[in-house]
């Protein structure tokens, strides 16, 4: 079966994974903050686990405070996934056989200073 690939077609395509992947990266990155603070805490002494105890509580007594550490890890998680995508996506554009000239350039913003925390618009 064969499909009729006009700009419509692409365009409607972008539009339809760039709604997806937005759907998708909200749950990744709560799954990925689940699976790193799960790593964290096995990984854990005492001292570490009472430094961990010690902030948790400081953060439920302190709405700023904890408002703050919150989007500290969104950032965070932010910077680490735009790394770990960015070589995923070379790694499987590469199996495809992909190369600059297959992509449309005008849909990858160059990476800007400051760019996680004044673009991050997650959870």
């Amino acid at each position: 079966m064969s499909k009729e690939f006009t700009t419509e077609y692409a365009q409607e395509a972008q539009k339809e994974a760039k709604w997806a992947y937005q759907n998708a990266k909200e749950k990744f990155y709560y799954s990925m903050l689940e699976v790193v603070f799960l790593r964290i805490k096995s990984h854990l002494s005492e001292q570490g686990l009472k430094k961990v105890m010690e902030m948790d509580e400081e953060r439920n007594n302190s709405e700023s405070l904890g408002l703050e550490f919150s989007q500290k890890t969104w950032i965070a998680l932010a910077e680490a996934w735009t790394e770990a995508e960015g070589l995923a996506m070379t790694k499987i554009a590469d199996l495809y056989g992909l190369e600059i000239a297959d992509l449309d350039m005008s849909k990858i913003p160059p990476p800007k200073e400051g760019s996680y925390k004044d673009n991050f618009t997650c959870c």
